[in-house]
């Protein structure tokens, strides 16, 4: 989702910072499943679907976090890569569009063909 506003909680794109001294970070970030674990458990239909070639589309205007039990941030094979924004009642997964890599002002985000099967 581009929310349009900057906001570290709507990203869908999370770092973690794990460890002590010598920090690792952890980035959690939809990975694109060819058969994302997180549609089909969805109970309200057409809220997650899965999009051609992998990951998944979040219809804003079906999803509502209110009307279920977050099933798709338990199913989903990579913690915290789907959450759920609880201002606005929806899901937050990536959509790999690329915006972020075009205006990240670092340049350590990059777009990379996926290896394997996810």
């Amino acid at each position: 989702m581009n929310e349009k506003l900057l906001s570290n909680y709507r990203s869908a794109i999370r770092v973690n910072a794990k460890g002590g001294i010598e920090r690792n970070y952890v980035v959690a970030v939809c990975r694109g499943c060819r058969k994302p674990p997180c549609a089909p458990v969805c109970p309200i239909q057409g809220a997650i679907v899965p999009r051609e070639g992998g990951g998944v589309i979040v219809d804003r205007e079906i999803c509502d976090a209110t009307k279920c039990n977050h099933e798709c941030v338990t199913a989903c094979i990579i913690p915290g890569a789907i959450h759920v924004d609880i201002d606005i009642n929806k899901a937050i997964v990536c959509r790999q569009c690329g915006t972020c890599v075009i205006f990240c002002s670092t340049g350590v985000l990059a777009m990379e063909i996926p290896v394997g099967d996810w």
